[in-house]
């Protein structure tokens, strides 16, 4: 998948500084994001490309400025219900299903980030969770494989299989960040969000 397949910059074109279609409302937003992305990240992924346009959902979230604080508040909340590791595992889990370019390319960084390695990321983003990966961390991938494939209530054996691992806080904790990040996903899928210049994420995962 290449930047170049993709139609997000004609979906919801980049509004920058730079090339002055900000309201006012907007670039209070934008410098925000510009901000709160870097502390987050801290460029360990591409969030801002160098003309100024923000990447991955914050574009996006421009053209809803009275949503993009409100969202990275409820992002940034919902990643501390569970240790780094198991909240990638989540997300793994739901790209392995919603297959968002930009999730993709982002949390296989991340994902190694909190300590996942690179065989155990590309197993979750095809769809296996790999024997090596803790008890924790296989409950919290099946539970949001799980929910971001089914149509309908969560069987009650997965539930308590994974509660029985989990607890009560940690499998709320992985049924938050599933749908968190299940909420980027559309965001993602539904602008066709481009890669940054230059990146590419495998076609196969």
């Amino acid at each position: 998948m290449s930047s170049s397949s993709c139609t997000g910059a004609a979906r919801f074109p980049p509004l920058t500084p730079s090339s002055d279609n900000l309201d006012a409302a907007q670039i209070v937003q934008y410098n925000y994001l510009a901000n709160i992305t870097k502390a987050v990240y801290k460029n360990s992924i591409v969030t801002e490309e160098a003309d100024g346009s923000l990447q991955g959902p914050f574009n996006m979230l421009l053209y809803t400025p009275t949503v993009a604080q409100p969202w990275v508040n409820l992002q940034l909340a919902v990643a501390g219900l569970l240790v780094p590791s198991e909240a990638e595992c989540a997300v793994l889990g739901v790209l392995s299903t919603t297959k968002s370019k930009y999730g993709i390319y982002a949390h296989k960084i991340l994902a190694e980030k909190a300590g996942l390695t690179a065989s155990q990321v590309a197993a979750m983003l095809a769809g296996d969770c790999p024997a090596s990966v803790t008890p924790r961390q296989e409950a919290v991938y099946g539970v949001a494989v799980k929910l971001a494939q089914t149509r309908g209530p969560l069987d009650m054996p997965l539930f308590k299989a994974a509660e029985a691992v989990l607890g009560q806080a940690g499998i709320l904790g992985a049924i938050q960040q599933s749908a968190a990040f299940m909420y980027a996903s559309m965001m993602l899928n539904a602008g066709d969000v481009c890669l940054p210049s230059g990146v590419e994420v495998d076609e196969k995962m």
